[in-house]
């Protein structure tokens, strides 16, 4: 520990380029009076092809050490350049968190550094929700995080069964993507005048997130009184423009680009109903869909396919409809449902915004972040023995 009996935590995250990706650790450091050291690459291209320069939230009181990266902008693939050991010897943590799965290049290189500097318990991240034999050397790069890892971070249950079934046995924390309810205030709905319906997608538009279907569908609904906001971009966007220009609908479709966190509640309060048509491909099915709290916590009823974890949330929440993946019918039917059910439409808009609030508050996540990394630290107070609930289970 460090002076003042500090806990001190090393964060390794790609994913915190972003900086509102950092809210959570910047929440939960709060919570526990740590010194937090937070390495992410100092300048991450993503997947929106927009190159994020490294830098802190605002209030996050961190060290940040920007470093560059090897293969940039490929999640799995990239690695630091630099001697993690000799990183670590110098921050000295108490516990270190690789924000990324357990076959990730940087989560091995970090873990390989811990292990040949101080040895302190490591922790990874996931979100993999199927369970993948890699080739050679990967598969066995990853049984060597497995066993050299003391706790994981899975985002729902599902990803944590897929971890024990390939052999990790540390402790592991149910611990979902969240949403910052300040970002998400409680807010007067903008009222409908157009006379259109209005749906809305969030996300990367490539083939596996089923725009196409959902294309179709719109395009079957007998009643022509609505639009879709489309915010995202991607290599489909062209082919999904054909589509729609052939089924006659084109018009109909509004492209608005990529949407900065900040401004998501307020493009959400604007739309009637979100769509998540994800489909379930060999090697990929859907891993949470934050997008689906996001347009909760807006008090915006979901349309959304059965792939992974969408039906999950959405039946939990009572917040929207669920259809069968890649059928045309069923996704029409949902979206036919959703227009005219008005009082129905209402009761999953107010169920599912509390069921969220309650449920994936990152003030919450925070919460549950910060016992688990106290807990594994060893520490003994009071923030232990308060009253928060905490998934975790042992083998």
């Amino acid at each position: 520990m460090s002076r003042g009996g500090r806990l001190k935590l090393l964060i390794i995250s790609h994913a915190c380029s972003l900086p509102e990706n950092q809210r959570l650790f910047a929440n939960a450091a709060a919570i526990g009076d740590w010194e937090v050291t937070l390495v992410i690459p100092k300048v991450w291209l993503s997947e929106y092809g927009r190159p994020l320069e490294a830098a802190l939230l605002p209030g996050f009181d961190a060290h940040l050490i920007p470093i560059p990266v090897v293969n940039n902008g490929k999640v799995p693939l990239h690695f630091y350049s630099t001697r993690p050991a000799r990183l670590i010897k110098s921050v000295a943590p108490d516990v270190i968190y690789s924000h990324n799965e357990p076959y990730a290049f940087s989560t091995i290189q970090w873990c390989w550094g811990n292990r040949r500097s101080v040895n302190v318990p490591f922790g990874f991240y996931s979100c993999q929700n199927i369970v993948k034999r890699y080739p050679v050397p990967f598969r066995q790069a990853e049984r060597w995080v497995y066993r050299n890892s003391s706790f994981a971070f899975p985002i729902t249950r599902t990803v944590e069964e897929v971890h024990r079934t390939k052999g990790f046995k540390g402790d592991s924390t149910i611990l979902p993507l969240g949403f910052d309810a300040s970002l998400f205030p409680v807010r007067q709905r903008t009222e409908n005048a157009t006379g259109e319906f209005r749906f809305a997608y969030l996300g990367r538009v490539v083939e596996e997130k089923g725009l196409l279907t959902l294309v179709k569908a719109l395009a079957a609904l007998p009643d022509k009184r609505w639009h879709l906001e489309i915010f995202g971009s991607g290599p489909l966007e062209a082919v999904v423009k054909g589509k729609a220009d052939e089924l006659g609908i084109g018009q109909r479709l509004k492209w608005q680009g990529f949407v900065p966190q900040k401004e998501i509640s307020t493009r959400l309060a604007q739309v009637d109903a979100v769509v998540l048509p994800s489909e379930t491909r060999g090697n990929w099915k859907e891993q949470f869909g934050r997008v689906l709290i996001e347009s909760l916590a807006s008090g915006v009823p979901i349309v959304g396919s059965d792939s992974g974890e969408i039906p999950i949330i959405i039946r939990e929440s009572g917040g929207g409809i669920v259809f069968s993946e890649g059928n045309v019918e069923s996704c029409a039917a949902a979206l036919q449902r959703m227009m005219t059910d008005q009082d129905g439409r209402k009761r999953m808009a107010e169920g599912g915004e509390r069921y969220v609030r309650d449920e994936y508050d990152l003030r919450n996540l925070a919460e549950r972040f910060a016992v688990e990394i106290e807990q594994i630290a060893g520490l003994k107070n009071a923030l232990q023995q308060g009253v928060v609930r905490v998934e975790r289970t042992h083998e």
